[in-house]
């Protein structure tokens, strides 16, 4: 095995790194913060233990159902809360009544432009 002849493995034997470290402590003092509820290291408790079940049912509930996408449905009447779990699950409901011809030139024109880009691929 080919060493480095110039490592030096223990830098505490050189009195310049001495010297140095000394005259930098001495020109640059770091003050200590006085210990305070604020700095006093806290404890971290483990999460609970789940079952396997458990970790299965709330993943699907993130991926599905994040943060809360039944709000809307609050103070509703019976009739209002199907249309919204229509419009929910089949967003077409909600935009559909408001397309226009004007929209759909852009759609086509959009659509024209990423198959141009995506056919030679």
């Amino acid at each position: 095995m080919v060493g480095n002849s110039n490592r030096v493995e223990d830098f505490t034997s050189i009195p310049v790194f001495d010297e140095a470290v000394a005259a930098a402590a001495a020109t640059f003092p770091v003050p200590m913060p006085a210990s305070s509820p604020s700095t006093d290291p806290h404890k971290v408790c483990l999460p609970l233990s789940q079952t396997a079940f458990q970790r299965l049912r709330h993943g699907f509930s993130e991926t599905f159902f994040p943060d809360d996408p039944f709000h809307q449905f609050k103070n509703q009447s019976r009739l209002r809360k199907a249309v919204l779990a229509l419009q929910y699950f089949f967003p077409i409901l909600q935009w559909a009544p408001t397309y226009s011809l004007s929209l759909f030139k852009s759609d086509i024109v959009s659509g024209l432009t990423i198959a141009s880009l995506a056919i030679p691929q």
